[in-house]
């Protein structure tokens, strides 16, 4: 368990930073921002490059969420399980990027 620099390791710490700043920034902006759609298109750009990296259907699971929040009809609790299911797809990705940069088995 070491942490080796590579052009790899660098994106997928990236990857990770945006992820915990993603999750932060959900509690401080509205949902429907768009600045949430350039971190998905980050992310669905990541796994395209890097098969393997992420699971293809966790990675559709979260972009559908992703679309689910961008309507504005949404309130109560259908906004908060879609927001629950936004968060339990962030946890995913910083959790398969720990591991990936750990190098810790699948």
């Amino acid at each position: 368990m070491y942490f080796r620099f590579t052009l790899f390791n660098g994106i997928t710490l990236l990857i990770l930073v945006a992820t915990l700043w993603t999750a932060y920034a959900r509690f401080r902006t509205r949902p429907d921002s768009i600045w949430f759609l350039g971190y998905y298109a980050l992310v669905a750009a990541y796994w395209y490059a890097f098969d393997g990296a992420l699971g293809t259907y966790w990675m559709i699971g979260g972009l559908a969420v992703a679309l689910t929040l961008r309507f504005e009809f949404l309130g109560g609790t259908p906004l908060k399980l879609v927001r629950a299911a936004e968060y339990v797809f962030l946890a995913y990705v910083a959790w398969r990027a720990i591991a990936l940069l750990l190098m810790l088995p699948r």
